[in-house]
């Protein structure tokens, strides 16, 4: 869990949020897990095409 959070903070810049009020803040949090989810994605699947060739 802790590596997650870093990289939310490090990689995502959670820890410097710049919108104000709980629903833009929620909304960003959410755009930056999707943005971390699509990459974990797209490396699995480029890994999974150099396994293949």
């Amino acid at each position: 869990m802790e590596r997650f959070f870093s990289r939310l903070k490090e990689h995502l810049n959670l820890d410097k949020i710049m919108v104000g009020g709980r629903k833009k803040v929620t909304t960003h949090v959410l755009l930056c897990l999707i943005a971390l989810v699509g990459t974990e994605l797209a490396v699995e699947a480029l890994n999974r095409q150099e396994i293949a060739a």
